[in-house]
């Protein structure tokens, strides 16, 4: 979690001109609460040029409070993840039909053509939230359903004050897009809990998990040590190029997803990421990461989104899309796994 008591547990992120940094933007939760206008173009900025943010969550009334369910998230990591591998494959996903669950390291293809080397467990919101009838889940969840109810509460409270930012400059209604992904709508929005052993220092290691975009609306992103990467906009896929993105004591990591690139058109952008191995001594321990995928209600479309002036109409004779964000979202997937689409940075500056 993003506190000093587990900032404290591990080496410092590594500094010095040989770990390539991302330059993305952190954004104060507060300001944002209190209506600035100032941080406000800076989030929009901030999407259109990077699709990540670093958002300080402190000196807001709910951003402590999800910084404390993250904690609690977390030691629930550590539970679930860590339990016999017979007692977690009783519950395995089956993508791309159904990813809730958990999901082995090593059974999906990364960059460099090796297998992963990182276990997630992804909890459904509406399972959690009791929207729809209970999923079986181990013992270590279902006995912190509670817990969980929370972190996704206050996540969502965080989500929304951010996409109704973003309303205001694409020129559209207050509500428009949070209303796409309310709370009490069926979705597949989920928490994923992810856990990577420590590899080792050799020709052997491997990507934890290939360059990939987020499927969805907006992720909302704790971690602790270093690995995650994101790949500049038009630069080729290859090491030398992927920039770290350090983390940050008291922070989240917001990203955008391909679902709302969709939506307005290629003016946000969905940019490709992936999880190495820590930097520096960091390496020497298992990283741990928690997300929150937030997916549009079932019934929405990835057409795009009309009204207002910013959001440029699609071209004369151009077909639209009319597929439900769960059918999109299965096609590309299937493309993905087949081979027949390549993830790569969409939309943006």
């Amino acid at each position: 979690m993003s506190t000093s008591k587990y900032f404290a547990q591990y080496p410092s992120f590594p500094s010095g001109s040989s770990i390539p940094i991302a330059d993305i933007p952190t954004l104060y939760l507060a300001k944002l609460q209190a209506g600035s206008d100032e941080e406000s173009l800076r989030l929009y900025e901030a999407c259109r040029q990077h699709g990540f943010m670093l958002l300080d969550l402190r000196n807001s009334v709910q951003g402590e409070a999800l910084l404390e369910d993250g904690e609690r998230m977390f030691a629930l990591l550590e539970a679930t993840l860590t339990l016999g591998q017979d007692t977690l494959n009783r519950y395995a996903c089956d993508p791309p039909r159904d990813l809730m669950g958990y999901k082995r390291a090593g059974v999906l293809k990364t960059d460099d053509g090796k297998n992963d080397a990182i276990d997630v467990y992804t909890l459904g919101q509406d399972d959690i939230l009791g929207t729809v009838p209970p999923r079986e889940n181990p013992e270590p969840i279902e006995s912190h359903r509670g817990q969980c109810q929370k972190f996704i509460a206050h996540a969502h409270v965080i989500v929304a004050s951010i996409l109704n930012h973003l309303d205001k400059h694409l020129d559209l209604p207050q509500g428009t897009l949070a209303g796409l992904c309310a709370l009490e709508k069926p979705s597949a929005t989920a928490m994923r809990m992810l856990l990577s052993p420590a590899q080792p220092a050799d020709d052997d290691r491997r990507i934890n998990f290939g360059g990939h975009t987020d499927i969805g609306i907006i992720t909302l992103l704790f971690n602790i040590v270093g690995g995650l990467q994101i790949l500049p906009a038009g630069a080729n896929n290859i090491d030398v190029n992927w920039h770290y993105i350090q983390p940050e004591e008291g922070c989240a990591l917001i990203n955008i997803g391909d679902t709302l690139t969709e939506w307005t058109g290629g003016l946000l952008r969905s940019c490709l990421h992936r999880v190495i191995s820590p930097p520096g001594d960091q390496a020497q321990f298992a990283r741990r990461s928690l997300a929150y995928l937030v997916r549009a209600e079932k019934n929405a479309t990835v057409q795009r989104i009309k009204g207002g002036h910013v959001i440029t109409p699609l071209g004369e004779g151009a077909e639209e899309d009319t597929r439900t964000v769960d059918a999109w979202a299965t096609w590309r997937a299937r493309q993905i796994m087949n081979g027949e689409l390549k993830p790569q940075t969409r939309g943006g500056e």
